[in-house]
This record gives structure tokens, C-alpha cells and sequence, in this order.
């Protein structure tokens, strides 16, 4: 779905939410390969995936405040 609004409704201008999503998905990226390092072995970076997905939240908040 297209959403026009989208960047008023989160209260940011086009490069600011630009940036934000890039360095979020860079992020999503360390988090992958961490992931695919846990699923091989499960005792290292036990926490890693709902850490990133808390401080995500809590960055989401931040951003559009």
C-alpha cells in the first residue's frame, strides 16, 4: 500500500527518515548473520535477536517524537 502521508504521520522529513532506515537496516543485517551464527551454534549471542528487537522499539519511539 502507498501511503503519501506517511512521513508527516511519522513526523520526519524525507533525509532524516532516509537515514534512519538505512542505518536500521545495516543493523537488521548484523543481526541476520548473527542469527544465522546462533542457529549453528545456540550457546553465543543467546540474547542477541530480541535485544535488537527491544532497542528497535525504543528507537522507532525516539525518531518520530
Amino acid at each position: 500500500m502507498i501511503d503519501l502521508k506517511h512521513l508527516r504521520n511519522v513526523k520526519l522529513n524525507y533525509i532524516r527518515h532516509l537515514i534512519f532506515t538505512w542505518f536500521e537496516s545495516i543493523r537488521g543485517m548484523l543481526v541476520m548473520i548473527g542469527l544465522i551464527i546462533h542457529g549453528i551454534f545456540p550457546f553465543v549471542l543467546t540474547n542477541m535477536f530480541s535485544s535488537y528487537i527491544k532497542n528497535a522499539e525504543i528507537r522507532i519511539k525516539e525518531i518520530g517524537t
